[in-house]
């Protein structure tokens, strides 16, 4: 029983983690898309492309917010009591609704910009 725990809590970091990766990749890859786009004048020219910038960045964000709700929707079964249930349900409850929030917006934004 104790390797079981260990072996879920082994994958609930991996998990979490790649969550993280995906999330700090796409931050970074918007970061350099927007720079290179300031300094190219381009992003004078064309007024879609930050629009492009935010809707790669929001989906990014939305993919890294789901492996880290997974994450801690693992972590539940590896919860000792309710109470810390009860922290996990919340955060994956404010994670739920912000990624939710994130994808009215994104839709909100590609609309506009088609």
């Amino acid at each position: 029983m104790d390797n079981l725990h260990t072996i879920l809590v082994f994958i609930q970091h991996v998990i979490s983690f790649s969550g993280v990766i995906i999330i700090l990749s796409g931050v970074i890859w918007a970061l350099l898309l927007y720079v290179y786009y300031i300094f190219t004048g381009k992003m004078k020219e064309d007024g879609a492309i930050i629009n492009n910038i935010r809707l790669s960045l929001g989906r990014t964000l939305i993919l890294g917010l789901e492996f880290i709700v997974a994450a801690d929707l693992i972590g539940t079964t590896t919860a000792p009591d309710y109470y810390s249930v009860g922290i996990l349900a919340s955060i994956v409850l404010i994670r739920t609704v912000l990624s939710f929030s994130l994808s009215r917006e994104l839709m909100g934004i590609k609309s506009a910009s088609t």
